[in-house]
C-alpha cells in the first residue's frame, strides 16, 4: 500500500530521472518545480513517467500547472487516483 509519503517519494525520484540537472537537495515537496526549470517538454516527459510509475492516467484536466507546480500536489493527485482505482 502506498502512503502519500512513499508516493511523495518517488514522484521526486522521476522529477530528478526527467530533470537531472536539479540538485536532490532542492526539491522539497513544495517546490515549485517550474521555478527550477521544468518545461513543457519536460512537463509532458514527466506527466509519462509519472503515468508509468504509478500505472494511473491523467485525464485532460488533470494536466493543469497547478496540479504539477510541487511534488505535493503531485503525490496528492496520484494518491487520489489510486484511491479511486482501489475502491473500484
Amino acid at each position: 500500500m502506498n502512503t502519500l509519503n512513499s508516493i511523495a517519494a518517488k514522484v521526486a525520484n522521476v522529477v530528478l530521472e526527467v530533470m537531472p540537472t536539479i540538485a536532490p537537495e532542492s526539491l522539497q515537496e513544495n517546490t515549485d518545480i517550474f521555478s527550477l526549470g521544468l518545461d513543457s517538454i519536460n512537463a509532458l516527459r514527466l506527466i509519462l513517467h509519472l503515468q508509468s510509475t504509478f500505472d494511473v492516467t491523467f485525464s485532460g484536466t488533470d494536466i493543469n500547472f497547478s496540479n504539477f507546480q510541487t511534488v505535493e500536489k503531485i503525490a496528492s493527485m496520484i494518491d487520489s487516483k489510486l484511491a479511486i482505482s482501489a475502491a473500484a
